[in-house]
């Protein structure tokens, strides 16, 4: 492993390639509860970052402050 410097993305255990996950709606609504509740402020910078994977054919499930960290 190497040492990174900020911002960076870290931690692609939880990703999918290629296909998004099938989950209910309900689901999908309950991460997105808990996930913008983690980054607060910043939900809709990180919601955009996710996007952008998306459209690389990358799906992250886990998204948290510790493995997305930006410049401050």
């Amino acid at each position: 492993m190497s040492v990174v410097t900020k911002p960076h993305v870290l931690d692609f255990g939880a990703g999918y390639l290629d296909y998004r996950p099938e989950f209910s709606e309900e689901v999908w609504a309950d991460w997105e509860e808990k996930t913008r509740e983690r980054f607060g402020a910043r939900w809709t910078i990180v919601k955009d970052i996710l996007e952008e994977f998306e459209e690389l054919g990358i799906f992250l499930l886990d998204p948290t402050p510790e493995n997305i960290a930006f410049l401050d």
